[in-house]
């Protein structure tokens, strides 16, 4: 009988209580612990909401669970098999830290962590680790962003010329987003997505030039970005928007646009998912994508991977590190109204 893997959530927002279900749908584990620092949502009196629709559903009225006012409390308990820490990024590192000490396989929200120092250092403990280890940047798993990977990568539309992503929304209010140091802006906290991605499907742009804005966390958070790929003069032409400066009502909306040598994609969530494909002299298809939000399946993915053995897959962990250094390029880039080149 396949061992069914024990979990504590650490952070009971709206990506905790967003896992907290997918984890009911997952025979293979369940959750035996939750922590969060705010009673009422230790005791169900309150609960956070999600951007999407079917997001942060689940809630631990009436679960039987072990409950912690303090994560690190939660980490102590030898019960566990897998944290999943779902607090501010600014406590990122610290909970990786402690729990891969402890000996637990951890899956970290994104981003993996507050600056590149942190993310590298992160690094370094997972090799130095026989645990699992996954940054849940879920784009990477979406079913719209799988089918542009693929259609990039296969070359099924002939040679991909641009790419422009945008992401906007109202701002999410509360102590954490309105404070830049500890959620990073909309710079780090939303647009983070679509630079992953980025790095994700074409490697480290070369350099980036931003402009973008200040806002309600005090730092940037509104972002125009061109991604630079300075290898070939064939190189894709790669853009992105990031804000949550959106007026109060604006609700949320994703999408990308993606421009082929033999085709046009064009994919939009807002509130309903569309993805449309585009032929000259064909008539408009809509692509139909495999039911289910990216959360589900990165997490499904985790723990298929911890079941079959499987080592870290430091090649994706190392991209969600080096996110971040492009993310910190983008913002000294808006410092400096200048291209800025990355090195990590």
């Amino acid at each position: 009988m396949t061992k069914r893997l024990k979990v504590g959530i650490i952070g009971l927002g709206s990506m905790g209580s967003t896992h907290l279900d997918i984890y009911s749908k997952i025979n293979e584990a369940e959750v035996v612990a939750v922590a969060d620092s705010i009673q009422s949502r230790l005791d169900g009196s309150s609960k956070a909401e999600g951007n999407i629709s079917g997001q942060a559903e689940g809630g631990v009225t009436g679960l039987s669970v072990k409950k912690y006012l303090d994560g690190m409390d939660l980490i102590k308990n030898s019960d566990i098999d897998i944290v999943d820490i779902c607090v501010g990024t600014d406590l990122h590192f610290m909970f990786v830290e402690a729990a891969l000490a402890s000996g637990k396989h951890v899956l970290v929200e994104k981003p993996l962590a507050r600056n590149y120092s942190e993310a590298k250092k992160i690094i370094q403990l997972a090799e130095n680790s026989h645990c699992y280890v996954m940054s849940a940047m879920c784009l990477r798993y979406w079913p719209a962003w799988v089918y542009l990977k693929e259609a990039i990568t296969s070359n099924n539309y002939g040679k991909c010329l641009s790419l422009n992503f945008k992401r906007q929304t109202s701002f999410p209010g509360g102590a954490f987003y309105s404070d830049h140091h500890q959620c990073g802006g909309a710079l780090l906290d939303l647009h983070v997505h679509d630079t992953d991605f980025v790095n994700y499907c074409l490697g480290m742009p070369d350099a980036v030039f931003s402009q973008g804005y200040k806002g309600p966390s005090g730092g940037i958070d509104h972002i125009v970005t061109n991604y630079i790929y300075s290898k070939s003069d064939s190189s894709t032409l790669v853009s992105s928007e990031g804000s949550w400066t959106m007026q109060e009502g604006y609700g949320f909306n994703m999408s990308y646009t993606a421009n082929f040598e033999n085709g046009t994609l064009s994919y939009l969530l807002d509130e309903h998912e569309t993805l449309k494909l585009f032929r000259s002299g064909i008539d408009t298809e809509s692509i139909k994508l495999k039911d289910g939000m990216g959360y589900e399946f990165e997490i499904r993915t985790f723990i298929d991977e911890i079941l079959t053995g499987k080592n870290t897959n430091f090649e994706l962990l190392r991209q969600a590190a080096d996110t971040i250094a492009i993310i910190e390029a983008e913002k000294t880039s808006i410092e400096t109204c200048s291209v800025v080149s990355i090195k990590v």
